[in-house]
């Protein structure tokens, strides 16, 4: 195991091989929706997009797009919350992997929800599935990328957003590190969680340099806040310039 948490340690994830066989594939997208869920990560986020005008939605409907949507289950919960709420939403997911795209569209039929559609892309170097979003949103994918990269992430999703861009992430912590070696063991035995789970905690960024690289992509004044299990939610709005960094 790796103590050394000072600086990224960013590896080669098994779930980021474009060879990974369909049945692993599947499998640990499950598992991650087990893990998810009991982060509770569409709270977090809920709580974010909850502070936009949301009234304006019932006379039209609030757009967000979901970046390296994986299983589709954050979506799939958000699209969820939204109606119990009465707030009128669609979603758009987007991810590199077909089969990612195929398992949350099945998930999203099982579901029942009309207003939920996933697309196979490339968010660093395809356009998106549609030039502006009122939300432009990713969880658990910036610690994948390299520093360059995730400045250019922040860059487009700044661009595409009219409201809101909103990142949802793994905090480098000892206690991570510790947290997704037992949580990972405990909620799903696939061999790819249990070994993703700690590398992707090795792979993350601190809250210092997640704000850092987002004034690299200028997203000045980003407010960042952390939530369970040693994660944080950085927001930026354009329309929002009293926004002040929170941790």
């Amino acid at each position: 195991m790796s103590f050394n948490l000072k600086t990224r340690n960013r590896q080669s994830e098994l779930m980021d091989d474009p060879l990974i066989n369909d049945s692993d594939h599947r499998q640990a997208l499950q598992g991650l929706r087990r893990v998810n869920r009991l982060s509770r990560t569409e709270s977090a986020v809920w709580r974010q997009i909850r502070r936009l005008p949301l009234s304006r939605t019932t006379e039209q409907t609030l757009t967000i797009l979901d970046i390296a949507s994986g299983g589709g289950d954050l979506a799939i919960r958000l699209a969820q919350t939204a109606q119990r709420k009465r707030v009128s939403i669609a979603i758009d997911g987007c991810d590199i992997s077909q089969t990612a795209v195929e398992y949350a569209t099945e998930q999203t039929s099982a579901a029942g929800l009309a207003n939920v559609r996933f697309h196979l892309c490339n968010a660093l170097e395809q356009p998106l599935p549609k030039v502006h979003y009122d939300v432009v949103m990713c969880s658990l994918f910036l610690h994948h990328l390299s520093t360059k990269d995730s400045v250019t992430l922040l860059r487009k999703m700044k661009s595409a957003a009219t409201q809101l861009v909103l990142i949802d992430d793994l905090r480098r912590t000892p206690l991570g590190y510790w947290m997704a070696w037992v949580g990972c063991r405990l909620l799903t035995r696939c061999r790819v969680v249990h070994t993703d789970g700690p590398m992707s905690v090795e792979g993350a960024f601190t809250i210092d340099e997640a704000r850092d690289i987002a004034e690299q992509a200028g997203l000045t004044g980003v407010s960042i806040d952390r939530h369970w299990p040693q994660r944080f939610v950085l927001t930026w709005s354009p329309t929002r310039g009293d926004t002040h960094a929170r941790c």
